[in-house]
């Protein structure tokens, strides 16, 4: 279920700005550097053809707002569930 909102907000966002679903995934994992400058990450391409490979490069000619970043982020934030919910919770 969780897997599943993250690519829906995927390609909601890729409808929004005219961009692929790859590009959008790859975008988000290539910014999220920028949310920590003492990591480094990279994303890795799977491409087996040419035409994927262009397709997935095509994510460096734009860049996500942060509005679009903080979607995938909370799409995709870790439920830490019981017993952190429990202890977490106002008395």
């Amino acid at each position: 279920m969780r897997n599943l909102s993250i690519a829906t907000e995927v390609q909601v966002i890729a409808k929004e700005i005219n961009k692929t679903p790859s590009q959008i995934a790859l975008n988000w994992v290539r910014q999220q550097q920028q949310k920590d400058k003492d990591r480094v990450i990279i994303p890795i391409i799977g491409a087996r053809t040419e035409a994927q490979i262009k397709d997935n490069l095509g994510c460096l000619d734009f860049e996500l707002t942060s509005d679009q970043l903080n979607r995938l982020d909370e799409k995709s934030k870790i439920q830490l569930g019981f017993p952190h919910d429990f202890m977490s919770e106002e008395a």
